[in-house]
């Protein structure tokens, strides 16, 4: 089943750089907009109980959403705690009994927003999202709140390049219904006030690293000490428990994702020309790798904070392909094609 997953994958690729990509005007609208619904299909069809967090969200749904007839003011979800993602439940469980059709109710409208975020902002719509399935395939089978609230923050990235407060702030206060991170999202607003320039991206991450490095433990000490990182992550941070593993800078995602920035902010002058979102992009993908390095100390919650903004990383990657020139283009598409598959390999072989 693996390796049938992962051939599917790299022949979507090769569909991508040889049709899809293409299309032009309602005929590329209507090939992305399926290749999301096939996915969310194929998300929500799983086998919950051999998927980590979604075996809770299927007892949930099972022992405790009701439909909404049945439903009162004073029900509340008993296995997280926003009352967003409960009520998705009890709209789905109205519709269906089916935990099937659940999954796939939720799973459709993350695709959704992934969807019109995709078809917004990239100029190669069908590899961003073999990007963000390859890098990210793990949060919309497991992390499903997360999946939902990062679509919804990506699809309002507009509103912080045009600078429009309030409603970038009402996309936050939306998306943090159905998980509570999505609040970190807000500081990207007022970053964007601020021209930060390549050499501050650089000795930003330099300085990210020393103090990770040299003050590793007191980061570690604080935030354990905490009352908000004990209240909305005390699992991740628990002296003993299993999710508050630590992985120092030893990391690999915190040099991946090092190297991305690098190449964002190196070819800045080409890129921005590209999109009107790049200094959007580059702060957010800065903001999340700063976050990855300097809470290394306890690997899984510096991954979960930081996931938000990383998830820009398929807007990213697809524009490297540019950078070269045009008879070497086939090298790119060639490795982001195995490297990305290489990353959905490592992300589901201990479920399938």
């Amino acid at each position: 089943m693996l390796s049938i997953i992962l051939f599917s994958f790299a022949f979507y690729y090769i569909l991508s750089i040889y049709f899809f990509e293409g299309l032009k005007g309602r005929d590329r609208t209507t090939f992305l907009a399926l290749s999301c619904a096939l996915v969310a299909i194929v998300i929500g069809m799983r086998n919950p109980l051999m998927w980590s967090d979604s075996a809770v969200y299927y007892q949930e749904f099972v022992d405790y959403v009701k439909p909404l007839s049945e439903t009162s003011s004073f029900d509340r979800p008993q296995n997280y705690g926003e009352l967003g993602f409960f009520y998705l439940g009890v709209i789905s469980k109205t519709l269906s009994n089916s935990s099937t059709f659940y999954f796939t109710f939720i799973s459709a409208i993350t695709l959704l927003f992934l969807y019109l975020g995709i078809k917004k902002y990239s100029i190669f719509p069908f590899i961003a999202l073999y990007v963000y399935l390859g890098r990210f395939v793990n949060r919309n089978t497991i992390q499903m709140r997360a999946a939902l609230a990062v679509a919804i923050i990506i699809w309002g990235t507009i509103y912080v390049t045009k600078r429009e407060l309030w409603k970038y702030l009402l996309v936050v206060l939306i998306a943090s219904r159905f998980h509570t991170s999505a609040y970190l999202a807000f500081p990207l607003y007022f970053m964007n006030f601020v021209k930060i320039k390549r050499s501050y991206i650089y000795w930003g991450i330099f300085a990210s690293l020393i103090i990770a490095g040299y003050f590793g433990g007191t980061i570690r000490d604080v935030v354990s000490q905490s009352d908000i990182a004990n209240e909305w992550a005390r699992s991740y941070i628990e002296e003993g428990s299993e999710k508050a593993y630590s992985n120092d800078l030893t990391n690999p995602v915190i040099w991946y994702q090092i190297f991305i920035l690098f190449i964002w902010t190196f070819f800045e002058e080409r890129l921005s020309k590209l999109t009107e979102h790049y200094y959007t992009i580059r702060d957010a993908y800065f903001y999340s790798t700063v976050i990855l390095i300097i809470l290394c100390q306890y690997a899984i919650l510096a991954g979960r904070i930081s996931t938000i903004f990383a998830t820009y990383e398929m807007l990213m990657v697809p524009l490297f392909v540019l950078l070269l020139p045009r008879n070497n283009r086939m090298l790119a598409h060639i490795c982001i094609a195995a490297f990305y598959a290489a990353f959905m390999f490592l992300n589901i072989r201990k479920y399938i």
